[in-house]
């Protein structure tokens, strides 16, 4: 979406009085030209100031309500506001003031388009270096004005059909409109320019919208050069720009206004299609004195437009407005959402979107109340615009709230949308209940494995500082009288080997388990802990460890089951596959990780019986919903776990 800072801010509502004055001003100079060129019958203005008059008054002001601080709505604006003044001039081709009026007005129609080109889409040029560009355009629209002007002061009137004879030849009025026409030519090619580099420089939506326009510039400059040099295709030339700058608003969300433009144009289609309609009937039946069949053409149009305008207005309305006529197609959707399987995170955004799809809104957020700070849900992308927030409530008590947005800046949900917003949160409100029930368990369930840490923690560090001196203790002493003992007693002399033997083995195995509790810790990681343990293996076997992907954030439960699982797997290496190398590998995935332990050793045995350790690493697997294999290699064994994040 193009919008935001670059675009526009809003700052007050005395620049949108402003441009709707302005635009109200030309319709009703358009409303008064028509009135009097119906009643005289006089020469209308161009069809091109018709044109720019009505669509560029329009668009000017639906761009200046959403976009204040923009530019390029101004300048669109006044682009439809001289071509207002240009059709009233022509109303009245007699009177000096108008004709004056009439030999200039016209000019700005044109030649702002470079101006708007350059200051398109935010209302600033590029860089700065594009300034001096912008000044020329400027120019292109000022000096001719200004030249013309002057030129035809004396004799408005008959200006146009002596342009080539007296003043009009030489002069400084005659060298300012040539020198602007000059300039609003280098201006037009010079915004061309600026409009392909850009869309080179820039990716993502902002090039696309750049695309639009240099696709509009393309198309409409020939036709606009064809229009000045001979009044053809003007048509052409009038709408290439509009058009353009209506699909970038309407595919690609420019300055925010595509539903605004969306019911402009169906409306205006809607209006048309019923105009031609009753013009099309009455023009077949109707003859130069009244008859039976003028009653009859009328009732005609009544009965057959009557159900189609009903048919068009629901299409539109549930277009713009979706299901807010029809409450049972959209509970009935909601309710189809919500029995798909779902795992507990995707059921609120699924709400969300349903919600959102079904009334057509730009934001819906779904937030729960003591869910531990937990951000909410959300489906589309909020603007700014008015929110209506709905209570979730479960058994009486609230459990969170459903968030939705009006459709535009000035606009509020109605009565029915509110209803069926109360409506569609009743029926969520279980499914949110039981989202709030398991991430509650798994709050519970982190804060037990956080406490259970912590203890192996302290274990570790008890049988570290404490039974482990101990241990060694007793075991000097022991050692000591071994020494001072004679050789008269041989039998005691081997027990107390026997007894300091054991206590170096019992020395060795605390210290093990010390470091394999804090190894459980995985503080360091789950890469760190397994080259830590490789490195314990160093001598028996070359143990490679290869990760792929990013192992920072995964889950604590599945860190240790992995863990526990490779590590189980390298003792049945060490012990059993008399191998020279092993390799574990692993891959984080979208949904899990996956673990391989591969060794070179001499493989599984015929019909093996699974001992203690291989059904303790199935187990592991199994428990957080993942699976476990064991296959032969050639040579070797390769032992396979796949452990998902969350469980199905």
């Amino acid at each position: 979406m193009v919008s935001g800072p670059t675009v526009g801010t809003r700052r007050g509502g005395g620049a949108v009085f402003g441009s709707r004055l302005l635009a109200m001003g030309s319709a009703a100079l358009v409303l008064v030209a028509l009135a009097a060129h119906v009643t005289t019958g006089g020469e209308p203005s161009h069809p091109h100031n018709w044109f720019t008059a009505v669509v560029y008054c329009l668009l000017g002001e639906r761009i200046v309500a959403h976009a204040r601080r923009n530019a390029v709505g101004w300048l669109v604006l006044a682009m439809g506001v001289c071509g207002a003044v240009a059709v009233g001039a022509a109303a009245a081709p007699h009177e000096p003031w108008a004709a004056w009026i009439g030999t200039w007005s016209w000019w700005p129609t044109y030649s702002l388009l470079p101006v708007v080109l350059l200051l398109f889409p935010t209302g600033r040029p590029p860089t700065r270096r594009w300034w001096p560009a912008v000044a020329v355009a400027a120019a292109g629209v000022v000096l001719p004005v200004v030249g013309v002007g002057w030129a035809a002061w004396s004799e408005p009137v008959a200006f146009w059909q002596q342009v080539f004879g007296g003043t009009a030849r030489r002069g400084v009025a005659v060298v300012l409109a040539w020198t602007g026409f000059t300039a609003f030519a280098v201006a037009l090619a010079v915004a061309v320019l600026s409009l392909v580099v850009r869309w080179f420089r820039e990716d993502g939506v902002r090039r696309r919208v750049l695309g639009w326009a240099v696709v509009g510039a393309v198309l409409g400059i020939p036709t606009l050069a064809l229009e000045l040099v001979s009044g053809g295709a003007w048509l052409a030339a009038a709408m290439a720009f509009p058009v353009a700058l209506v699909v970038v608003i309407t595919v690609h969300d420019l300055y925010d206004i595509e539903l605004i433009i969306h019911r402009t144009l169906l409306y205006g289609l809607l209006g048309a299609l019923l105009i031609g309609a009753y013009t099309a009937v009455v023009l077949v039946t109707t003859t130069s004195v009244p008859t039976a069949a003028n009653a009859l053409a009328t009732l005609v149009v009544v009965v057959a437009l009557a159900p189609l305008h009903a048919l068009l207005r629901r299409a539109l309305d549930r277009w713009l407005f979706g299901d807010r006529c029809d409450p049972y197609r959209a509970l009935v959707e909601l309710g189809r959402t919500l029995a798909h399987p779902r795992r507990p995170h995707e059921v609120l955004p699924a709400i969300a979107a349903s919600v959102g799809e079904a009334l057509k809104l730009p934001y819906v957020a779904v937030r729960l109340d003591g869910a531990d700070c937990r951000a909410p849900d959300e489906y589309g992308c909020s603007r700014g615009w008015e929110q209506h927030e709905v209570d979730l409530r479960h058994s009486g008590q609230r459990i969170g709230v459903l968030v939705a947005e009006a459709r535009g800046g000035g606009e509020r949900l109605g009565s029915r949308e509110l209803g069926l917003l109360d409506d569609l949160a009743g029926q969520a409100a279980p499914a949110v209940h039981s989202v709030r029930l398991a991430l509650a368990l798994r709050h519970a369930d982190a804060r037990f494995e956080l406490k259970r840490r912590e203890d192996l923690h302290r274990i570790s560090y008890d049988l570290h500082d404490m039974i482990c001196p101990g241990v060694v203790g007793v075991q000097k002493q022991v050692s000591v009288v071994l020494r001072t003992m004679d050789g008269s007693d041989e039998k005691a002399r081997r027990r107390l080997g026997e007894a300091v033997a054991d206590l170096e083995t019992l020395t060795g195995t605390v210290r093990r388990v010390a470091r394999d509790v804090q190894a459980l810790d995985l503080r360091s990681g789950l890469v760190n802990a397994l080259r830590g343990l490789a490195d314990r293996l160093d001598g028996e076997v070359a143990v490679h460890v290869v990760p792929r992907g990013d192992l920072d954030d995964v889950p604590f439960p599945v860190l240790r089951a992995a863990y526990l699982v490779i590590s189980e797997a390298l003792t049945n290496v060490v012990r059993h596959a008399e191998a020279s190398e092993c390799r574990i590998d692993v891959v984080r995935t979208g949904t899990g990780l996956e673990i391989a332990v591969t060794d070179d050793g001499r493989g599984l045995a015929p019909n093996p019986v699974p001992g203690i350790g291989l059904e303790s690493m199935k187990e592991r697997c199994q428990d957080l919903g993942g699976d476990f294999t064991v296959d032969c290699g050639a040579p070797g064994t390769r032992v396979t776990a796949r452990i998902p994040f969350t469980r199905g």
